[in-house]
């Protein structure tokens, strides 16, 4: 099956083999998510390894993504890994990151949060509600509204509280050291509130591309400068269905991505897609309606968290949300994406010759889009218009073949230095022919910045007929 919206997994526990990961690549996984609120260095290092390994066996581009923790405030762990918190019973919050219990429980940073009288403290994805009874000294007394399971680790919020944490923590910084001396292909930013954070957070990436969760009210609301610095957004609706009421999330969840698109970045919806595969084999119809939708409204990207983390069918979750994708695609619903804009001339320039090749494929139905690239700019741009024909990119640089994994109906592929602009073109026909995508006499259009082997805008278009001569391009050098 043919399948343009892209699909992250989370590694963890429940696939914690080469034979696993292997699997989840054949079942569909684009990207990998190594989730640093959890696991080591170690084991991130191993599933690290782990995916380059089955990514290289099987012939796939597989993209890593490091999702850092960021300044988000979460509980420490609990014997067992786990504790139940009963609704009317009281519970004692602790500065620190200690093993707490059903009666008191760690939280690091606690002190940030600044709780009076009265506050509400959410806990697991606001499926946990307490209120304070008294705040003294850094201990903080709450009364549990609405009790439930509370497992190691989890994320802690103070719906209408200002948190006084800085964008990148120490350890974001070690973190970041570490996915360096790896090599990561993206960066998730946790709790972005601001373009400034991003730009703290790229300072320390050394160019890897960093994708903005979006994830409070205030990251929310300065949507706009966040997106200006980022590669992507990731619309993390577990966290911002707890500041937000949970009835605005959809249409938040539209408006985040629509806008993304309209510049030419990366988006991803994220958070609870098919959480009931953790334990069962089969999602529930809801479910199913979540990730077509996330699709229609535009998502490069689908990403599943504890469902192929910690689940007990990772492979057949993967699988299910891969078929869910391409049904949702072959909805009339499914078209053309949004307008671009862009204030630089070059970039405007790039993106009316990437609009261009859409109209030509689409309107003459042709067999394939292909772009050449270094940066991998031109097919993301050729991507957002959503066009039906499938596009194919072309680039000689290992960094930029795996990143492309993460665009919307983008194949990336692989191709040495060439020197001029006809041998670039022969290359990828014959590429083309010998993988059964196109056919001699079959026509394609080609997009590329001339001339190759330097870091050109977009500024060549070719309608091109498979199995005809090309010669004498201009710009070629010859």
């Amino acid at each position: 099956m043919s399948r343009k919206t892209k699909i992250i997994a989370t590694l963890g526990p429940a696939v914690a083999s080469l034979e696993d990961i292997t699997e989840l690549i054949e079942a569909g996984m684009n990207v990998a998510r190594l989730n640093f609120s959890h696991g080591t260095h170690d084991s991130h290092r191993q599933y690290h390894r782990w995916v380059r390994q089955a990514s290289e066996q099987l012939g796939v581009p597989v993209a890593i993504l490091q999702d850092i923790q960021g300044p988000r405030i979460r509980v420490g762990s609990f014997p067992g890994g786990s504790v139940v918190l009963e609704t009317g019973s009281d519970v004692v919050l602790v500065p620190g990151e200690g093993e707490g219990s059903a009666r008191e429980v760690y939280v690091e940073n606690l002190e940030a949060a600044a709780l009076t009288d009265g506050s509400t403290v959410l806990l697991s994805d606001g499926l946990i509600a307490m209120d304070v009874l008294f705040a003294d000294g850094g201990i903080v007394k709450c009364r549990v509204t609405e009790g439930g399971v509370l497992r190691d680790h989890k994320g802690v919020a103070f719906p209408g509280i200002q948190i006084a944490t800085p964008a990148v923590t120490d350890k974001d910084r070690e973190d970041l050291e570490f996915g360096a001396e790896l090599g990561m292909d993206y960066v998730a930013a946790s709790f972005v509130t601001s373009g400034a954070g991003v730009r703290e957070v790229k300072r320390l990436t050394d160019g890897v591309p960093v994708i903005s969760k979006i994830e409070s009210i205030v990251g929310y609301g300065n949507l706009g400068e966040i997106v200006e610095e980022s590669a992507g957004v990731m619309v993390a609706r577990g966290d911002l269905g707890v500041e937000l009421s949970f009835e605005s999330v959809p249409r938040a969840q539209k408006q985040i991505i629509s806008f993304a698109n309209s510049k030419a970045r990366i988006s991803i919806t994220a958070t609870e897609m098919l959480e009931s595969m953790t334990s069962s084999p089969r999602p529930t119809r809801a479910e199913v309606t979540d990730v077509s939708s996330a699709v229609l409204d535009g998502s490069d990207a689908v990403m599943l968290s504890a469902e192929t983390a910690i689940g007990k069918y990772p492979v057949r979750t993967v699988s299910a949300m891969a078929r869910i994708c391409v049904e949702a695609e072959a909805s009339p619903s499914y078209s053309r994406g949004e307008e671009i804009h862009f204030l630089e001339s070059a970039a405007r320039f790039a993106s009316a010759t990437a609009q261009a090749c859409v109209d030509a494929a689409d309107n003459l139905d042709l067999a394939a889009i292909v772009a050449f690239t270094e940066s991998g700019s031109t097919p993301l741009l050729i991507s957002k218009y959503r066009p039906n024909a499938s596009i194919f990119a072309y680039t000689p640089i290992e960094e930029t073949y795996r990143r492309m994994a993460m665009y919307s109906g983008v194949t990336p592929l692989q191709f040495g230095r060439v020197e001029s602009t006809d041998e670039m073109i022969s290359y990828a026909e014959q590429s083309l022919v010998d993988l059964g995508i196109v056919k001699p006499g079959d026509s394609v259009v080609m997009a590329a910045g001339i001339p190759p082997n330097r870091s050109a805008s977009t500024n060549l278009m070719k309608l091109h007929l498979v199995g005809s001569q090309t010669s004498g391009i201009p710009g070629t050098g010859e």
